[in-house]
This record gives structure tokens, C-alpha cells and sequence, in this order.
């Protein structure tokens, strides 16, 4: 018998989350950053609509995203977290976890057998955790305590706790949960509960993308309690970051 709990969180929440990211975090964004009433925060130097062409303004945003290069010089601090928090918590452990779309039946077919891949987890997934980690404390620490910051000849103090609302420390900690329970996982886990590997979200991920719900349920009913924490959490930051 199907449990309805599990039904709603792993068998509709994911369609709704995924739903609320592309129509908020990439549609709507998207079109302010390029169709801006008012100076936004990845377009407000060197960009206008007046004066760049569409091209040229998402060259500018793109390089903001992956570069962060306006900020070395004013907010050192700043640039370092989002630089490693970025870098490893989004493009490294991305990569990562693309493998965990791949079936287990599939990946030995390519080659990589369930050690080989154990140990792919580990050292990308590690390494880009580990990094995350690092960048969101540097982020936390610098968020709470006031800043100063080079702006052309100038050194501005910024009261940064003053600044900071309930939504950041919100996102703040969300992330920071994420990125532990996935180091635990990563990093810990499979040496203290050895076989921790063996279980794959992948099968969960291809049946909701095929809409077999009752058989995407039935696979994630069996994963381990700190996985479904995990993909919980992550499942509530892929709803809340179109407007966070």
C-alpha cells in the first residue's frame, strides 16, 4: 500500500519545486536582469539597456555568476566566499551529483564500476563540498560583523548586520545544512556504514522525469533517513531560491 506522506513529499513536492525554479529562477529573473525598471544587483555597473545590446548585457551577468571579478580590490572577503561557495558548491558538486542520474546498470556499461564510482563520489563530491563549506563560513562570518569596502578612493563601513534580514540568515542556513548532510554522506557514511553507497536516488530521479510516480515512490521509500533529509532540504531550497 502506497504511504500518502511519502506520496506528497517525493511524488508531487518535486514537480511543484521544479515548477517554481524554472518559472521563478530562470524565466522571471532572467527577464529582469535583461528587461531592468530599476538598477538590479548583477546589472548595476557598466550595462544599460540604453546603451548594450542584449548579447553584451548577458555576457556581463554570466561573468559576474562564474567570475565575481568586480570584487577583487573592494570586498576581498566577499569575493572569496562566493568564489568557493560558487565554485564548489554549485559547479564542482553539481558534477558530482550528475553521476547520481546515471543507474548503477548504466555506469558499469560505461566502464566504471560501483567502487570506481563510490570513489568518484567521494573525491568530487568532497572536494566540492569541502570547498562550499568553507565559502559559506567565510559568507556567514563576514554577514555577521560590519564591513569596510573600497569604492574608487573611498573605504566604506558597512554595517552588515544591519543589512541582513531574515530571509538571508534563512538561506544562509539551509545551505549550510545541505552542504553538512552531504559531506556526512560523502565523507563519513559509507566508511562507518559500509554499503552506503549501494543505494542510488537515480532510479527515484528517471521515474519522476518518466511521470511514474508510484514507482519513483516505491524506490525512494527505501533510501536511507539522512538521504531523504538531503534531498528534503534541497528540494525546499530549489522552491525558495527564485526568491530568495
Amino acid at each position: 500500500m502506497m504511504n500518502y506522506a511519502y506520496l506528497i513529499m517525493f511524488g508531487y513536492i518535486p514537480y511543484i519545486a521544479v515548477a517554481i525554479f524554472i518559472a521563478g529562477g530562470i524565466i522571471f529573473r532572467l527577464i529582469r536582469w535583461l528587461m531592468p525598471k530599476a538598477l538590479t544587483g548583477l546589472y548595476n555597473v557598466n550595462a544599460t539597456v540604453n546603451d548594450d545590446s542584449y548579447g553584451k548585457i548577458t555576457i556581463e551577468i554570466l561573468k559576474r555568476i562564474f567570475l565575481f571579478y568586480t570584487l577583487p580590490g573592494t570586498d576581498t572577503t566577499l569575493f572569496m566566499g562566493s568564489l568557493l561557495f560558487h565554485w564548489g558548491g554549485i559547479w564542482i558538486a553539481l558534477v558530482g551529483h550528475l553521476g547520481l542520474l546515471i543507474p548503477p546498470e548504466q555506469l558499469e556499461a560505461m566502464g566504471i564500476s560501483p567502487a570506481m564510482h563510490v570513489l568518484l563520489a567521494r573525491a568530487i563530491g568532497g572536494l566540492g563540498g569541502i570547498m562550499a563549506l568553507i565559502g559559506m563560513l567565510v559568507l556567514v562570518s563576514r554577514r555577521l560583523a560590519d564591513r569596510s569596502v573600497k569604492v574608487g578612493n573611498f573605504v566604506v563601513k558597512l554595517p552588515m548586520r544591519s543589512l541582513s534580514y531574515l530571509d538571508d540568515y534563512f538561506a544562509d542556513a539551509l545551505l549550510l545544512v545541505i552542504i553538512l548532510l552531504g559531506l556526512v554522506q560523502t565523507l563519513w557514511l559509507e566508511y562507518v556504514r559500509p554499503g552506503f553507497f549501494e543505494y542510488s536516488v537515480a532510479p527515484w530521479i528517471w521515474n519522476l522525469a518518466s511521470f511514474n510516480v508510484s514507482k519513483a515512490v516505491s524506490y525512494i521509500m527505501a533510501a536511507p533517513p539522512i538521504t531523504l533529509a538531503h534531498v528534503i532540504l534541497a528540494m525546499v531550497f530549489i522552491a525558495y531560491f527564485p526568491w530568495g
